[in-house]
């Protein structure tokens, strides 16, 4: 059985290192990408597809959430994690209505985001430290 992919979308090397270390040490196959343009080009056609994305709202190219919007044009179902440095809620309110987003308040434990993935069911196994 082939491992849940996930692309994690953070400009900052470390925070995006240390996200792709949760998610591969909890069992996922984890894709990086440092911007916006980065992300979709890892999504375009004939690239192997995503089970799950995580996104940073302060991306360099554009913002994390206008990413988000963005790829639920195409790809109505696939789960979104959003981490925001910034005020949580409102995302949260603005994403409110999705069951396929979440969105995490920086900094964040790797429980916190095995927990908002695993509430849209994508799973692996394990626990993290903080992000």
């Amino acid at each position: 059985m082939p491992k849940v992919r996930i692309l994690v979308v953070e400009d900052e090397p470390l925070i995006r290192l240390f996200v792709a270390d949760i998610l591969e040490d909890a069992g996922f196959t984890v894709v990086e990408a440092a911007s916006s343009a980065d992300a979709i080009k890892q999504m375009s056609p004939g690239q192997p597809p995503f089970d799950a994305v995580i996104i940073d709202v302060g991306l360099p190219d554009k913002r994390g959430d206008e990413l988000a919007d963005e790829l639920r044009l195409t790809l109505k179902d696939l789960p979104i994690v959003i981490a925001t440095g910034h005020d949580r809620n409102v995302l949260a309110q603005r994403f409110g209505q999705d069951g396929r987003v979440r969105v995490l308040g920086k900094p964040y434990y790797g429980d916190m985001l095995l927990g908002a993935l695993s509430a849209m069911g994508v799973t692996a196994g394990g626990s993290g430290a903080p992000a």
